[in-house]
């Protein structure tokens, strides 16, 4: 079955999107770090804490490539750094569909202010931070994505409806 997987910057909107796309929909939204905060009954926090970053990343490729073969189409957001991990290009692929949500280095500097995310934790200038980041970043994610939407344009629920017509497609049920 070919899923619809959410990619893009911390701060993007992965989740909100995930959830209403899966809602209008009327298919399953899976956020791949709330199943491994299900699966090891810890926080991301809590589990980069005890046993590192790159047991993190691999508990979220596990999650991916167990979803592949799963038969019911799912909206599918993953963590900001899941793509960043060589061996999951692959894994992405396989899933189907990869939207980008690609947000400008002021839009997500202001969504992410009061942010603890380690990435951003000891950062002088925030938004310095993230513009470096995303520089590094965006090339990978646009390599992943089939459908690139810019957040912060538009308002969300416009936002939506464009997402909705190129997703249309590649929906089973619609």
């Amino acid at each position: 079955m070919s899923h619809i997987v959410i990619i893009g910057f911390m701060g993007s909107g992965k989740t909100r999107v995930g959830k209403r796309l899966g809602k209008d929909f009327r298919i399953p939204f899976v956020d791949v770090d709330r199943l491994i905060i299900k699966k090891m009954n810890a926080s991301v926090k809590e589990i980069l804490e005890q046993f590192g970053e790159p047991y993190y990343r691999a508990l979220e490729t596990m999650a991916v490539k167990e979803m592949i073969g799963d038969e019911e189409q799912k909206i599918i957001s993953v963590s900001a750094g899941l793509p960043l991990q060589e061996q999951n290009e692959k894994y992405l692929k396989a899933l189907g569909t990869v939207v980008y949500l690609k947000g400008s280095a002021a839009t997500l500097s202001k969504r992410l202010e009061g942010s603890t995310n380690p990435v951003l934790a000891d950062a002088e200038n925030r938004e310095e931070r993230i513009r470096k980041l995303l520089k590094q970043r965006d090339p990978v994610y646009a390599r992943f994505a089939d459908i690139t939407v810019v957040t912060g344009v538009k308002s969300f629920d416009d936002l939506i409806a464009d997402l909705e017509e190129k997703l249309r497609p590649y929906i089973k049920n619609s």
